[in-house]
């Protein structure tokens, strides 16, 4: 009997990705903390680049999560609806952006 790949991988993500997901939101809550400092234009806007591409790790490893659970036979709140709330993470994510659109 073969092994199914995609499910030996869709297995892996299912017990890595949380903590995965939760080091990263750790390391934009950091980040984004940082802006505390007083800084001029130009590190301002580097910044908030940064925040961005955080958030977009962020949500890559959620969208990697959502797959998996698909495919394990989990419940998904959708791909790529905005549902604030429906975890700690996502509203983490809408709350951010919020935040960088508000101080653009």
């Amino acid at each position: 009997m073969k092994t199914d790949p995609i499910a030996v991988l869709r297995t892996r993500l299912l017990s890595e990705l949380p903590d995965d997901i939760a080091l990263a939101r750790d390391a934009y809550q950091r980040l984004a903390t940082d802006a505390a400092g007083i800084m001029d234009a130009k590190e301002f806007s580097a910044h908030q680049g940064a925040c961005k591409a955080a958030l977009g790790h962020l949500e890559s490893l959620i969208k990697l999560l959502r797959w998996a659970c698909e495919g394990a036979g989990h419940a998904s709140d959708g791909d790529d609806q905005d549902v604030e709330g429906s975890s700690s993470v996502e509203s983490l994510i809408a709350d951010a952006r919020h935040k960088l659109k508000s101080d653009a």
